[in-house]
């Protein structure tokens, strides 16, 4: 049986299968008696309760487990070794948001120039600034950089490796890009971004308000940024933990 609650799950309101790691064995510490189970959303006893975001969404769920009962086959890689199956989960996780999330930030870049582009500030095109454009040159840097830092990890998987830690620090980084590219489209538009149409400006307003308030939730999903920094402290520089 299982009972429980796991807040900010992705997509729970419409997933068929679940990723969820349960404790089976309260008598060992920390990490160990933790299982790994690919869990039926619609089994008896699970329910799901999407959560309202500041963008007006409810991407992501609440999910409460009530005495649910779970068929041995839906556990992966075996009971009371699911933080080894969870850490590979995670790193490939990490592997894709740092290679795969930064082609749309080039997207998006690309989208905030063409912006920058069509508006004018103290009487002059934005891209004229030659603060802006400092601020703008030095996304386009950290993204090429982000390119082949996720280049360079994918060669590895290609070449049979698992990935390893290190893709905490592309995700970091991607963060880090993304959330300062909203803030500098923020800043271009101005009090342009607080234009509202309609009663819920989430579904009507602009484009780049909503992205903003969203990329918030950036340093959070997949791992937070704490998480990624003591990870890349302790597994790649090899700190102590206390």
């Amino acid at each position: 049986m299982i009972n429980g609650q796991k807040v900010w799950t992705s997509f729970a309101h419409v997933a068929d299968y679940m990723m969820l790691l349960a404790r089976t064995d309260p008598s060992v510490p920390k990490h160990k008696g933790i299982t790994y189970f690919l869990l039926d959303m619609k089994l008896p006893g699970v329910t799901v309760k999407p959560l309202r975001q500041i963008t007006g969404e409810a991407e992501f769920n609440e999910v409460f487990f009530d005495n649910v009962r779970v068929h041995e086959s839906q556990v992966l890689g075996g009971v009371n070794n699911g933080w080894a199956v969870g850490l590979t989960t995670l790193m490939y996780e990490r592997l894709t948001l740092g290679f795969g999330l930064q082609m749309r930030l080039r997207i998006a870049l690309e989208g905030l120039l063409d912006l920058a582009k069509g508006m004018e500030k103290s009487g002059r095109v934005v891209t004229k600034d030659p603060v802006m454009r400092q601020k703008l040159a030095q996304l386009w840097i950290d993204t090429e950089c982000l390119k082949y830092t996720g280049a360079r990890a994918i060669t590895k998987l290609l070449r049979g490796e698992m990935p390893g830690p290190e893709a905490s620090t592309g995700k970091m980084a991607w963060v880090d890009t993304h959330q300062r590219l909203q803030e500098i489209a923020m800043e271009i538009e101005g009090p342009y971004s607080q234009l509202v149409k309609g009663s819920d400006w989430a579904v009507e307003g602009g484009v780049w308000p909503h992205s903003f308030l969203r990329s918030r939730a950036n340093s959070i999903e997949g791992g937070t940024t704490e998480i990624q920094k003591n990870i890349i402290a302790e597994r790649l520089l090899g700190l102590p933990k206390d």
